[in-house]
């Protein structure tokens, strides 16, 4: 494979990000949080987020890649583990090696359900709405996303508000355990479900004839996309550390609220999936987009709980897990939204429209 100028501007997100590394760790030692003033602060969380984010589009264009190779379900797989693994990096460093925010992963997992949901499946659905006047897609698969969601949603981050062994909005060490044990459980259960016994649930007729998976490309380049995806993910894990000391000084200094930072974690790792959603909508692929924004979510809520609880558990660290009410209250409004709207045979402009002025209500309340 020959590497020529275009080939290294296509990686240049992925670049500037070992850089930007380099640079942080290696290069300026005085550059530290402690040593900026406020302005300086803020201009530097910026600049890192958007160096993060403009990786993590380049490790998504391999991931998709990939993905149009291997053909669906198996792509939207790979680019939902690839996100998530970024997440669970971010939210571990910023919980224990930031200041140790025990909401932090409650705050992000809500994001993502927030921003996956009402707000880039919503925008798919009002994007595809708009062109296409109404949309088809499969209601078996996204039945089976709200039948792994709302039932773990609901053990996971509302149930701990209602636990009598330990404090409020905490799981016991048993407790803690259990919960592990059935999220891994269902996410099993779901993939098996998915890649194996009904992968048609997953798919959508129309779309099926339209795919195009890269069979005819050499093993060479299959292998370079699977590298760049890997090194993309490991740069971002060790950028991370910095994101989060800069992240935590700018809502300590600035008086940000706290539940920002989950916030903006959530955003950078879903923006890449977000604007595929939104693109495959356009395109008329209504399916790939609910399995990319749902699956984030589902992935989300399985995968994230339990690395953070276990996590927690080795370090004896605090961790809370269950929602405040305005939170619950939003969150039961997201389930009946997507129930009535994903149990419908088609879709238009009007679903997306709703759920994303839900998504503009859960924004106004992080800085209530």
């Amino acid at each position: 494979m020959v590497f020529n100028k275009s080939k290294l501007l296509n990686e240049l997100g992925l670049i500037l990000a070992i850089i930007v590394y380099i640079i942080l760790n290696f290069g300026f030692q005085n550059f530290t949080p402690s040593n900026l003033n406020n302005f300086a602060v803020l201009l530097s969380t910026f600049f890192i987020f958007i160096i993060m984010l403009y990786c993590a589009f380049n490790i998504v264009r391999h991931a998709d890649w990939l993905a149009e190779k291997f053909g669906e379900p198996y792509g939207t797989l790979i680019l939902t583990l690839s996100v998530i693994s970024i997440e669970v990096a971010l939210i571990i460093t910023m919980m224990f090696i930031g200041k140790g925010d025990p909401t932090l992963a409650r705050d992000t997992m809500f994001a993502v359900i927030m921003i996956a949901i009402n707000g880039f499946a919503g925008l798919s659905l009002l994007t595809g709405g708009l062109k296409h006047k109404q949309q088809l897609f499969n209601i078996e698969g996204a039945s089976a996303y709200l039948a792994v969601l709302i039932p773990l949603i609901t053990i996971c981050l509302i149930l701990p508000n209602y636990t009598k062994s330990t404090s409020e909005g905490t799981f016991s060490s048993a407790q803690s355990f259990l919960v592990i044990g059935v999220s891994i459980v269902l996410y099993v259960t779901f993939l098996i479900k998915q890649t194996i016994t009904h992968k048609d649930y997953f798919k959508f007729s129309i779309e099926i004839e339209e795919e195009k998976p890269h069979d005819d490309e050499p093993a060479i380049k299959t292998f370079y996309h699977i590298i760049a995806l890997v090194i993309g993910l490991i740069v971002m894990i060790l950028l991370s550390k910095n994101l989060s000391l800069f992240l935590d000084f700018s809502i300590e200094r600035v008086g940000l609220p706290s539940k920002l930072g989950g916030f903006l974690v959530a955003l950078l790792v879903l923006a890449p999936e977000g604007v595929c959603a939104i693109q495959s909508a356009y395109r008329d692929q209504l399916q790939r987009s609910i399995n990319l924004c749902m699956g984030s979510a589902v992935a989300t809520i399985c995968l994230t709980v339990p690395a953070v609880l276990i996590i927690s558990q080795i370090m004896n660290q605090s961790l809370i897990l269950g929602m405040e009410n305005t939170s619950m209250v939003i969150m039961i409004l997201t389930f009946l939204i997507s129930m009535i709207t994903f149990s419908a045979k088609k879709t238009n402009a009007l679903y997306g429209m709703v759920l994303l002025s839900t998504f503009a209500i859960y924004f106004s309340m992080l800085f209530d």
